[in-house]
């Protein structure tokens, strides 16, 4: 066993992976959920707290034998909590990591990248909960075996590159959880270097939600899409490499902007695909509208 660390036997299909454990307290301060990490490098450990947990308050262990953890980043939307490996514990070697561009519905991915006889699916892409819009789309993915795997768990491709991180359970159909692609570590780490907290990105249009096409209503003076060309009524195809078609589409390609990194946005422009260069910016606070003011009492007649 490394230094300091407690290890947790996951049992799945027959087989038992260990992985480093957390617990992030609950936040109405009863309790708390336990979460699987993964190294990521210099000195960082990646898991998940799910939605009702404490992202700063997080130890590794049980007992008389829990490390209090130190958070290095969370970020609310996708829940995502960077972790200092705590001092005196070895670090593991960061797997290589994947991508989920070419991932669809049927694709294995797997808990253990040993282990190719054990399986996992992907079975959709999902970027909506009833009617509402989710703020970055999220793999549900089926798993063999008795239990569903730790929020945090890494999934791996058939090369043993990690490829996502198990988030909440889907148990509506079989033994299910979402899944956090593995870009949105890389977003994460972006802001993490750059500013030490996620900032959301901002380009200035304004989609409609229930139309069919995504044609932009309005650019806002002054944007970054307003310098970059983009025009009221342009059809918005492409957001980076991720190509969209639908508002939830539109909604995960935005989450992926980072703050002055120059990105290349497609629209159909009449017949013909434009492409622009759009430099994003923290999200601006807009004031709420002024309140009118109170008007003046006039006397009633006698």
């Amino acid at each position: 066993m490394r230094s300091g660390w407690v290890v947790l036997q996951i049992l799945l299909s027959g087989f038992a992976v260990a992985a480093p454990h957390v617990s992030f307290a609950n936040a109405s301060g009863e309790g708390s959920q336990v979460a699987a990490t993964v190294a990521i490098g210099d000195g960082l450990l990646a898991s998940v707290a799910v939605v009702g947990t404490d992202f700063g308050k997080v130890w590794m262990g049980e007992g008389e034998h829990a490390v209090p953890l130190t958070l290095v980043m969370g970020d609310e939307v996708s829940r995502l909590a960077l972790l200092k490996v705590p001092e005196g514990g070895a670090e593991e070697e960061a797997p290589q990591r994947g991508s989920t561009t070419h991932l669809e519905a049927g694709d294995p991915v797997y808990l253990d990248p040993d282990d190719l006889e054990h399986p996992s699916r992907v079975v959709s892409w999902e970027n909506q909960y009833r009617d509402t819009v989710l703020p970055l789309s999220l793999m549900r993915v089926h798993h063999a075996g008795e239990r569903v795997p730790l929020p945090g768990t890494p999934l791996f491709d058939k090369a043993g590159r990690l490829v996502a991180l198990c988030h909440q359970a889907a148990p509506e159909f079989g033994l299910g959880t979402y899944a956090l692609p593995v870009e949105a570590i890389a977003r994460v780490e972006k802001d993490l270097k750059s500013s030490g907290k996620f900032v959301s990105s901002w380009i200035g249009i304004r989609l409609d939600v229930k139309h069919p096409v995504l044609s932009i209503r309005s650019v806002r003076p002054e944007s970054p899409a307003a310098t970059a060309g983009i025009l009221k009524g342009d059809i918005l195809l492409a957001v980076r490499e991720l190509e969209v078609q639908s508002y939830a589409d539109a909604v995960n390609s935005l989450y992926y902007l980072v703050n002055g990194e120059e990105a290349v946005v497609r629209v159909l422009r009449g017949t013909e695909q434009v492409e622009v260069k759009v430099v994003p910016v923290e999200t601006p606070v807009i004031p709420p509208p002024p309140l009118p003011l109170p008007l003046p009492l006039v006397p009633m007649p006698e």
